[in-house]
């Protein structure tokens, strides 16, 4: 129950964080597209990033592979239920490798929620909620065998678009409010919380719009 409660407080205060960035786009210019205006409404978007980077030196090699392991700017597919607000799941993934074996993977899936605000034809500010359920392995630094692990991770974060056309949009990530708990059986629960603006909080990726509605003869 401590931990429903803990989640409750994390999604009130997302809540919270977002209706105020809404807010100061407001005060940047920002606009909500009208109803009755054109706009993405019914249409699909797919969006996120996808890292790889290796490191070699004489001694020892690594690599990581997947969105990051703090899911950056995971992969996603939403919906715009009107021109401004769209919702749907997302999945992100992480792999670290180190001199030839795995020492830590992690995946975690979940349902998210963005409204956002148009700040002229090219531009948008944009709010994410995020709710993951998180599953993985990482090596136990007691033994240095493979141990599963799960948990959740609840966050809220501001976006930036850059509308390219086409359909296609650049998405700057730039700061976070986050609670990552994970539990390794018969062990307590680790927990990780993020909040402002950092390296680790950025992050860039792209999207793309689908309208597979069919179009009407003139």
């Amino acid at each position: 129950m401590k931990y429903f409660k803990k989640a409750a407080c994390m999604a009130m205060v997302a809540g919270v964080g977002l209706c105020s960035t809404s807010l100061k786009a407001q005060f940047l210019g920002g606009l909500r597209i009208k109803a009755d205006e054109p706009g993405p409404k019914g249409q699909w978007m797919i969006y996120g990033s996808f890292d790889y980077s290796k490191t070699n030196t004489p001694y020892h090699t690594s690599s990581s592979v997947g969105t990051d392991a703090v899911a950056g700017v995971p992969l996603g597919i939403g919906y715009f239920i009107n021109n401004n607000d769209v919702i749907g799941v997302n999945y992100a993934y992480a792999q670290d490798v180190s001199d030839g074996h795995t020492v830590y993977k992690q995946n975690e899936t979940g349902v998210w929620y963005s409204p956002s605000v148009s700040l002229g034809k090219y531009f948008a500010l944009i709010g994410q909620v995020d709710a993951h359920y998180v599953w993985g392995q990482k090596e136990s630094e007691v033994s240095g065998s493979m141990e599963n692990f799960n948990g959740f991770r609840l966050r809220a974060y501001p976006i930036f678009a850059i509308f390219l056309g086409g359909g296609w949009a650049l998405k700057f990530k730039f700061a976070e409010l986050s609670m990552l708990q994970t539990k390794v059986k018969n062990e307590g629960w680790t927990k990780n919380y993020v909040a402002g603006l950092s390296g680790s909080t950025l992050g860039v990726g792209i999207s793309k719009n689908f309208d597979f509605r069919k179009k009407s003869q003139p």
